[in-house]
């Protein structure tokens, strides 16, 4: 599978600090290699993630939202940390962007 990274998540691995990055490293080649471990998302606190995934890293600390478009590619929206639900919101709004 090819991964795919939104634009702005390359200012979310910037946040992130070094041992932080290398375990996102490796939890990037298991999202490619295993999909379907992320969790479903759904609608939660008016945010519609139907159809994305969800996979912790770094002690559950850290989110990666993505979506399987189909057989061969996967885009990753947003990472970061669960706090204030900050990861999920731009998500959403990364999502929101793309369909206008």
């Amino acid at each position: 599978m090819d991964i795919i990274f939104h634009p702005e998540v390359r200012e979310d691995i910037a946040k992130l600090y070094g041992s932080v990055k290398s375990r996102l490293k490796k939890m990037i080649k298991k999202i490619k290699r295993a999909p379907e471990l992320g969790k479903p998302l759904g609608n939660k606190n008016d945010m519609d993630l139907s159809g994305c995934l969800k996979i912790y890293f770094y002690n559950k600390k850290y989110r990666v939202v993505f979506e399987i478009l189909d057989e061969e590619k996967i885009i990753i929206w947003s990472i970061g940390k669960r706090e204030a639900e900050v990861v999920y919101m731009n998500a959403y709004r990364r999502i929101i962007s793309r369909e206008k």
